[in-house]
């Protein structure tokens, strides 16, 4: 049996809400092996990020190297880099290994607002790690945070995805969860066609790790051979499934569920 496989690039967070821990579980639930690299060690629960410490290039570098010295591995999908340094590694990375599945999920807050990352790092990002990715996925924040760009309506979706497109990167998929009103209207745009996913909200609150949630299952749907529209369609629907059965893990924001919903047939959705 062929085993396909994905690196994830990104922060661990203790609590397992979101970082490095969602994307194993929902990489692991589609039927693809998690490769971990971890860029930042936090401390964080449902009320927020106390504190975290960046990992050396050095040592980013190594765990890089040792992992791709194995064969396969089809596509990587970044969250918290964590520093400029860090962000030149991944771009190596892609470049040096072909590497067909970059997703770059631009984490520059976490859900209580807590920056994650420095304009230095976040311009390093634009510079040299876009141009070589396959996909960005920010919200609306790490949206306008990116181009400058404030987004209240589709036509502000469509302005900041040609300006994140003009950074080289082939696809952009910005969500806009965080939109006034009651639908939540996503973009994905690569410089020619525009896809809108429309759904109706399920929560007026921040849930946690849905957008590792979901760059994780459009990496691991690409991988199954899904081309970009079917793999954020089918995305959407896995991680809306996970809001809508979010869970209460303590005094903060609810988490994404962690658990395989009954009912959900997974082995359909990647064959």
């Amino acid at each position: 049996m062929e085993i396909k496989k994905a690196l994830v690039i990104g922060g661990s967070d203790p609590s397992g809400g979101a970082g490095v821990q969602a994307d194993m579980r929902t990489l692991v639930e589609l039927g693809v092996h998690p490769y971990t690299v971890i860029t930042a060690i936090t401390a964080q629960n449902s009320s927020g990020v106390s504190s975290y410490e960046i990992m050396t290039a050095r040592l980013v570098k190594s765990q890089i190297e040792s992992v791709t010295s194995e064969e396969g591995v089809a596509g990587i999908k970044t969250g918290m880099l964590g520093s400029s340094e860090n962000i030149l590694e991944v771009a190596r990375l892609i470049s040096d290994h072909r590497i067909g599945y970059s997703i770059v999920d631009p984490v520059i807050k976490a859900t209580d607002g807590k920056v994650l990352t420095s304009e230095a790092s976040t311009a390093v990002l634009k510079k040299r790690l876009l141009a070589r990715s396959f996909m960005v996925t920010p919200n609306i924040s790490e949206a306008t945070y990116l181009t400058g760009i404030e987004i209240s309506t589709e036509d502000d979706l469509l302005e900041a995805a040609k300006a994140l497109k003009e950074m080289g990167v082939a696809w952009v998929l910005i969500k806009g969860g965080h939109l006034a009103g009651d639908t939540a209207v996503d973009l994905l745009y690569d410089g020619q066609n525009e896809y809108y996913f429309e759904v109706k909200k399920v929560r007026d609150e921040n849930v946690r790790g849905t957008g590792c949630m979901m760059a994780s299952a459009i990496c691991g749907y690409l991988i199954h051979g899904l081309e970009p529209y079917e793999a954020v369609d089918k995305a959407k629907a896995y991680v809306l499934n996970k809001i809508k059965s979010a869970v209460i893990l303590g005094e903060g924001s609810r988490q994404a569920s962690p658990f395989r919903i009954e009912g959900e047939d997974i082995e359909n959705w990647v064959d």
